[in-house]
């Protein structure tokens, strides 16, 4: 009987050690049983390492296949708001014309509709004068001619015509932000430069004052100071900002310049301005006008130094705009919308001269009518010669401008045989200046002349 006891014992505690052994290797087959006795049992791993890597390479696996469903998803979201959006511009939709007037249906997609809305746009472009308006409605047709390639109703992206017009955009885009940022940057001046450009300069755009005005330097003068002296080479063209400048010719006071708030005179204001004006001892150049311009009113673009035909004296304490002529000519034949502009300044600065003459003349201030008109007569004569022996020294430039210098000729009244005699003086001929160059003299290219020598 208790032989029969203990056997059973035994059979038992193999056979829960047995499942014991069975529910470990189950759960981890990399373990081992290291069996102590019968009734005690260790485990060991098979190998640790192989345990490591394994777990890393699944680690690994699930990481990828995280990033492949996330990059999946992404590309389905995509796709599906791209197909959306198709779907709704190439969805053709019917034209409400009543049936009086056609019993067909006629459909358009608004695809279809971005592609006459482009070229509508373009053509109300071409009709606009402003060229800041052009290139903002034109960017507005090139932006919908994007969406009218991209979504064809053909189904198939044109992308030369796409691309084409993401290049204009960017060109008309720049363009369009380079310009409100010179508009931005021309307020920033000094409010007497604004004062100056407002009464004087109005009819020059902001960014085109302000570039001038980077380009001048301010210099200041005492009274009784000897800016240019009569038949001295003058390089620099000059702006009155502040006070008066006499002007004479053979040491004699020639002609009165009045600033801008005498340029626009009542009749009833004439008999006040005369009596100004007889109160005054000398003629002087006051606030607004120009100095030695020489040809500019004209389109004479004249590079390099002119000989000045008066001596220009301070009257009082004044302040000068002064450009160099070649910076300046540079500038002028670069900016095309700022030469005439400065052109139509000019014009204007010279009839506002004279009528100052004419009102000088009324206001019985001329000592001597004659000997007066004779030195005017001289001073414009001697203004000529001096710009034609400029125009002569560039003869690649002079031949483009033979046009100019005859309406200068015009303007002053300049005579054949006086134009003969300035040639003479210069050492050229009727016929060379025909010609345009001068025997034995080597031409340069007018390109050539234009862009290096000044």
């Amino acid at each position: 009987m208790l032989r029969r006891t203990i056997s059973s014992r035994l059979l038992a505690t193999n056979k829960s050690s047995s499942l014991e052994r069975f529910a470990v290797q189950k759960e981890c087959p990399q373990l081992l049983q290291i069996t102590k006795g019968p009734n005690h049992s260790l485990w060991r791993c098979k190998s640790t390492s192989t345990t490591n890597a394994t777990f890393q390479q699944h680690h690994r696996q699930q990481l990828q296949q995280q990033q492949q469903a996330r990059i999946l998803h992404e590309t389905l979201q995509r796709v599906t708001l791209r197909d959306r959006l198709r779907s709704f511009l190439l969805k053709p939709r019917t034209l409400p014309i009543p049936r009086w007037i056609s019993p067909r249906h006629f459909t358009i997609t608004l695809s279809e509709v971005c592609g006459h809305a482009s070229f509508i746009l373009v053509a109300i472009s071409y009709a606009v004068d402003d060229f800041l308006h052009l290139r903002l409605i034109a960017v507005a047709g090139s932006s919908v001619m994007l969406c009218f390639t991209y979504f064809h109703p053909h189904g198939r992206v044109l992308w030369l015509p796409f691309q084409w017009n993401a290049l204009f955009i960017v060109i008309n885009s720049f363009r369009i932000g380079k310009t409100y940022a010179d508009r931005y940057f021309a307020e920033i001046l000094s409010p007497e430069m604004k004062r100056v450009r407002d009464r004087h300069l109005y009819i020059l755009d902001p960014p085109d004052f302000k570039r001038m005005y980077q380009l001048a330097k301010v210099e200041e003068y005492k009274a009784g100071d000897l800016i240019t002296p009569q038949g001295q080479m003058n390089p620099f063209v000059r702006f009155v900002v502040d006070g008066q400048l006499d002007v004479l010719r053979d040491g004699l006071s020639n002609y009165i310049l009045k600033d801008d708030s005498c340029r626009c005179v009542t009749h009833q204001k004439l008999s006040l301005l005369i009596k100004l004006i007889q109160c005054t001892t000398n003629p002087f150049t006051q606030e607004g006008n120009f100095v030695a311009e020489c040809g500019l009113h004209v389109g004479l673009l004249l590079p390099g130094k002119v000989e000045s035909c008066c001596s220009i004296v301070a009257k009082t304490d004044c302040r000068v705009l002064c450009w160099e002529r070649d910076s300046l000519m540079d500038l002028l034949f670069r900016e095309k919308a700022l030469r005439r502009a400065l052109k139509a300044a000019l014009s204007w600065d010279i009839v506002s001269k004279l009528k100052a003459q004419r009102l000088l003349l009324q206001a019985g201030s001329i000592d001597n009518p004659e000997a007066w008109t004779k030195r005017r007569t001289d001073q414009s004569q001697h203004r000529y010669a001096a710009i034609l022996q400029n125009c002569l020294s560039h003869p690649g430039y002079m031949n483009t401008r033979k046009q100019e210098l005859m309406k200068m000729r015009m303007m002053h009244h300049i005579d054949e045989k006086f134009h003969e005699e300035a040639l003479k003086r210069c050492g050229w001929t009727v016929e060379e200046f025909e010609r345009g160059y001068k025997e034995g003299q080597d031409v340069p290219d007018c390109d050539d002349e234009l862009h290096h020598d000044w």
